[in-house]
Parts: C-alpha cells; sequence; structure tokens
C-alpha cells in the first residue's frame, strides 16, 4: 500500500521560496564578494522569520562560520512542516478523543 503526501499551494510556496534563497546566497557568494553575501544572508534570515514565524530563527545558523555552507532556509522549512504536522496529528487526536 502506497501513502501518498499532500501538500497545500501555500506550504509549496515556501519550500520553493526557502530553496530558492539558499540558491541564490550559494551562487552570489562563489560569485561576488563576501559582503553581499552577508547581505543576503540576512535578507534570507529576515524570509525565514517572516515565512516560518518563531521557527524562521533557525536560519541564524548562517551567521556561524564555516556553517554557512548549509541549506539553512530549506532546513528551516523542513522543521517548520515537521511540527505544522505533529500539531494536525494532535489537534486530530484531540477531536478523536472528544467523540
Amino acid at each position: 500500500m502506497q501513502r501518498y503526501v499532500l501538500i497545500s499551494a501555500d506550504v509549496l510556496v515556501r519550500l520553493l521560496v526557502a530553496v530558492a534563497i539558499d540558491m541564490v546566497e550559494y551562487i552570489v557568494a562563489i560569485l561576488l564578494v563576501p559582503m553581499v553575501g552577508d547581505i543576503f544572508d540576512i535578507v534570507g534570515t529576515i524570509a525565514c522569520v517572516l515565512m516560518f514565524g518563531w521557527i524562521g530563527f533557525l536560519s541564524v545558523i548562517e551567521f556561524v562560520p564555516y556553517l554557512d555552507i548549509l541549506p539553512t532556509c530549506t532546513m528551516t522549512f523542513l522543521v517548520w512542516y515537521y511540527l505544522k504536522k505533529k500539531e494536525e496529528e494532535r489537534r486530530i487526536r484531540m477531536k478523536v478523543q472528544r467523540l
């Protein structure tokens, strides 16, 4: 039996934006001076906080030396999605218990 994972358009857009931010940060860091890459790190962190709420602060890892090669926006999305699914499961269990 196969199990399919369906995601909404909102979640898909957030994933695509997170991946795009990470890709731009890699390309800019390679092609341009590091100072411009740091500006994109700040923009990426702000975007993560706006998209994912308090979980977006995980993207601050981007400012730790030698950890800026990690896809922090994508990792933040994965943590946000996992916690969102756990919350949905908890709500469903609560509704079932009330019945």
